[in-house]
């Protein structure tokens, strides 16, 4: 059996030995350790400013779009119970504050549609037109003279250049007088 004074306690060189070569880190875990979290860093920061940009674009179309409906009811309003004629073709102007940044221009236009019947000659044996062609021809003609296509275009800045956003919008005349032609 072994004595009380035969007992010996661990060596504590030998454990301090141990911690000594494992406690710290060389340098090449150390610029390791400090590219992984740059990397990290970098990539965080970088998601950051995407969804800080989209953000910003998301407002200013918001921005733009409720612009434009704003001025197309304006427009809409305004042509109200007018003809083609007593109303101007094009129109612009700039927004007042806090929108000093976007400016605007209306536009309204004839449409003109297409002759849909193919042309054909005077039949032979009659003498008389193809009634298809003069159908279609006298209705596009009604329709490109009762119906306008109104546009407003918001213009604002953004990085060196100007960005637009159309809205169109169609004003039709039903009590335009239908003139048959043949």
């Amino acid at each position: 059996m072994a004595k009380s004074s035969d007992w010996v306690a661990p060596s504590s060189t030998l454990t301090h030995f141990r911690l000594g070569s494992e406690s710290g880190f060389t340098l090449l875990e150390v610029v390791i350790a400090l590219t992984i979290m740059i990397l990290a860093f970098a990539s965080i920061i970088m998601v950051e400013s995407n969804s800080l940009n989209a953000t910003t674009r998301a407002r200013q179309m918001n921005i733009v779009a409720m612009l434009a409906r704003n001025q197309m009811a304006e427009l809409e309003y305004k042509v109200e119970g007018k003809t083609f004629e007593e109303f101007k073709k094009s129109d612009g102007g700039t927004f007042a504050a806090p929108y000093t940044d976007y400016r605007w221009t209306t536009e309204i236009k004839e449409l003109e549609f297409p002759n849909l019947a193919p042309e054909k000659k005077k039949d032979n044996e009659s003498g008389d037109a193809n009634y298809a062609e003069i159908i279609t021809k006298n209705v596009a003609t009604y329709f490109s003279k009762s119906i306008r296509e109104m546009n407003v275009t918001i213009f604002w800045k953004r990085g060196g250049g100007e960005v637009s956003f159309t809205v169109s919008s169609y004003w039709v005349d039903l009590n335009h007088e239908f003139q048959f032609q043949m």
